[in-house]
């Protein structure tokens, strides 16, 4: 499978479906709005309800007494406590809910775009596929952030075991405790990095094994990963999205980061460069997600024809064959 005639059909998916940049700005714009008007305008309502006064906030120098008087303040705002937990809940909520509905209807118009190639965005079709795949993406996604946080968990494991043996070596030889440091260091990042490679991939083509297919999230979790077993490629051509798409990063870092220091304009010039920056790596993460679906259009598990995929057959049905003639039997007559 040659991976750059694969970048360039993702290319050429995303030019087709440029909109979904503008779509992923837009909930970007609308987590950050809806964060006022969910969590601002209630808080500064309740303070002046509640009348919170900032001074004996500020009035708190050590930790005795910022707890003490934290405790006091719980007490005496106990309203305005509630107020802030419940808009942050709230505005949780909607975030997540904007978040999975763009991730579904993305892949679903990604996968819609690979699968017939005469298929383009539009709203219609965005808004259907993130109906469609809202609540298998959701419990997909949910899936996923268990995998993290058990490998966070396993990681950590790992890493505490490691700093034990360090600890042991050092209180025996300096040198040998200096060498161990370096050897678990080394495998420590070794295994950490392909573990979360390995966990990135099966996200990424078990997102596609559930926007081709639509299966059950917890089936499209287990074939992603039977997927990558018997594909090893897939894992590999993953890989190089991945550098690609960090070494894109850092290069819209290191521009920007310059356009900061400049004295008077920096601070004007780096805000419309952030968003622009945003654009890039948002178009730059379409690609490699496209990429992805491409790869895995060509060698996975796909059903060539699935109606939730490929769309209601509008042509007309062509005749068996032609009727004879009235009185007749259609046979030929025998000489």
């Amino acid at each position: 499978m040659a991976y750059l005639s694969t970048i360039k059909e993702g290319i050429q998916t995303v030019h087709k479906n440029w909109q979904l940049v503008f779509v992923q700005l837009a909930s970007v714009l609308l987590s950050c709005i809806s964060f006022f008007l969910i969590v601002g305008v209630p808080i500064a309502v309740a303070f002046i309800m509640f009348g919170l006064d900032l001074t004996e906030i500020l009035r708190l120098k050590d930790i005795v007494s910022a707890l003490k008087g934290s405790a006091e303040l719980l007490n005496k705002y106990f309203g305005m406590a509630l107020v802030i937990i419940v808009a942050l809940l709230f505005y949780v909520i909607v975030i997540l809910i904007v978040w999975v509905f763009t991730l579904g209807g993305t892949i679903g118009v990604l996968a819609r775009a690979i699968a017939k190639s005469s298929e383009k965005f539009s709203l219609s079709l965005f808004f259907s596929e993130g109906k469609a795949l809202f609540f298998p993406a959701f419990v997909f996604s949910s899936l996923i952030g268990l995998v993290f946080i058990v490998l966070a968990f396993v990681l950590g494991l790992l890493g505490g075991g490691a700093s034990t043996i360090i600890d042991l070596a050092k209180g025996y030889e300096a040198t040998l405790g200096l060498f161990l440091g370096v050897f678990f260091s080394l495998v420590l990042l070794s295994v950490g990095f392909l573990l979360i490679l390995v966990t990135l991939s099966v996200t990424v083509y078990g997102a596609a094994y559930l926007a081709f297919n639509r299966p059950k999230p917890l089936k499209a979790l287990k074939e992603a990963v039977r997927y990558l077993y018997a594909e090893p490629s897939a894992l590999v051509f993953y890989g190089i999205l991945l550098l690609g798409y960090m070494l894109a990063g850092f290069l819209v870092i290191l521009i920007g980061s310059p356009l900061a220091l400049v004295p008077v304009i920096g601070p004007i010039i780096s805000l419309p460069f952030q968003l622009v920056s945003y654009i890039i790596q948002g178009y730059i993460s379409l690609i490699m997600l496209s990429s992805a679906f491409h790869y895995y259009h060509k060698t996975g598990p796909v059903p060539p024809a699935s109606p939730s995929i490929q769309g209601p057959d509008t042509s007309p049905a062509e005749a068996p064959g032609q009727a004879p003639p009235p009185g007749g039997t259609g046979e030929q007559p025998q000489a």
